[in-house]
């Protein structure tokens, strides 16, 4: 009998622990790994070619149920004040969808722990210094500012056709009501 109630308290311990190592916190990611992450991941990787690289990059182990992947890419943006969360779910056995989970503020609080941890690549006089960065925002702000242009010219042009095209069909029809 005690040998039994000794043998089930070990495996409640051993599985106790194993879940307590999946629920642990994550980890900071180097550049090799937000690449590889993002390399698997299509909507982290969208997300940073459109905002550029984050400023601390860390993975975290998901405890959530299926679909879920088992881990998640958090990116924190300290100058935009945000933090951003990516998973990828399993469709038939295979992790394809790629979603942005949430999206968060961050605190006054937040920003000075998490200031203390900024990515290698930013705080390096070769990388980019706060100076740098807000250059570099900039330039991003002005190139998405020329793809939404370019953007609303293709609109105008579209409506521009779809009106014509609309004028043509009514024109049609008023001289096929003539004959």
């Amino acid at each position: 009998m005690r040998r039994g109630v000794a043998l089930w308290t070990g495996c409640a311990m051993l599985l106790g622990g194993v879940a307590l190592a999946k629920t642990r916190g994550g980890h900071d990611l180097s550049d090799e790994e937000l690449r590889s992450e993002m390399t698997r991941n299509r909507a982290l990787a969208a997300y940073v070619a459109r905002n550029g690289q984050p400023d601390v990059a860390e993975l975290h182990s998901l405890a959530d149920a299926p679909p879920w992947d088992d881990h998640e890419v958090t990116l924190y943006y300290l100058d935009m004040r945000k933090e951003i969360g990516f998973a990828r779910a399993w469709i038939l056995g295979r992790p394809e969808v790629a979603l942005q989970r949430y999206e968060r503020p961050l605190t006054d609080e937040q920003i000075a722990m998490l200031s203390t941890r900024v990515r290698k690549t930013h705080a390096t006089p070769s990388g980019l210094g706060p100076d740098a960065r807000a250059e570099d925002a900039a330039r991003r702000a002005e190139n998405a500012a020329g793809r939404v242009e370019a953007a609303a010219d293709a609109a105008e042009r579209a409506a521009d056709r779809a009106e014509a095209l609309a004028s043509k069909s009514v024109s049609e029809f008023h001289k096929s009501l003539r004959k």
